[in-house]
């Protein structure tokens, strides 16, 4: 069944904007279609209602409410813009397996210093969240350095790193209710860095005597962590 972003309220959903495009000139829905909508909180299934095309947004009568699909912990990953166009492709698979929160990290060693992209990275993860049925929207925040990631995700429970040489496997990690993960560019983080870092409470981990990418060490730890919290979730 096809998924929608939409306005729900009192067993009604109000679809429009891009969603409506997709909805009428793309899916070709029709009155009396049944289809999911979801609005970051809920979803519900139900069948459209009302079309107008003049108007742009359709009408859904929602029938059933279904359970969220909600990663079992926060996971911000920090994350060095990699080279190219890679940064949007990063964003959806960060998605698609379950990161709540993704924050292009600035730091000494980046190369490619990205401007704010809120319409575009929006586009972006809703795709992502349709694709995996998550229920949830993450967030993609403005551009920080990596001294203002330090002080805005400070009271976290999980503070990890990725450092090269580091003697603490990545599979050792335990998630917790709030972790955030910080991948530096490539190069790895600054000597300075390294000592900012681990000053701040971080832990530091390694991936292996492989150097990855930046793109690929971001999902790889993102994915070992909510896996592991996945496995101790307990059953619906």
């Amino acid at each position: 069944m096809d998924r929608f972003f939409g306005r729900i309220d009192a067993g009604v959903a109000e679809i429009s904007g891009e969603e409506f495009h997709h909805l009428f000139k793309v899916m070709r829905k029709r009155v009396g279609d049944r289809v999911g909508v979801f609005d970051g909180r809920r979803e519900f299934v139900g069948e459209i209602a009302e079309i107008s095309p003049r108007e742009g947004r359709a009408v859904v009568r929602l029938n059933r409410e279904l359970p969220p699909m909600l990663p079992p912990v926060h996971i911000t990953v920090a994350v060095s813009p990699p080279k190219g166009g890679r940064l949007d492709e990063l964003i959806s698979r960060l998605v698609e397996i379950g990161v709540s929160a993704i924050v292009p990290m600035l730091c000494e060693r980046t190369v490619r210093r990205p401007k704010k992209r809120k319409d575009r990275w929006g586009r972006i993860v809703l795709s992502a969240v349709k694709q995996s049925r998550r229920t949830d929207i993450p967030e993609v925040l403005p551009p920080m350095s990596l001294p203002d990631v330090l002080e805005a995700f400070g009271d976290y429970e999980g503070k990890f790193a990725g450092l090269i040489g580091s003697e603490t496997p990545l599979v050792r990690l335990e998630p917790r209710p709030r972790n955030v993960i910080l991948i530096g560019p490539e190069g790895d983080f600054t000597p300075r860095e390294r000592e900012m870092i681990l000053k701040a409470g971080f832990v530091g981990f390694s991936m292996g005597k492989i150097i990855l990418r930046v793109e690929t060490a971001a999902m790889v730890s993102a994915a070992c962590l909510l896996q592991k919290a996945w496995a101790n979730a307990p059953s619906s």
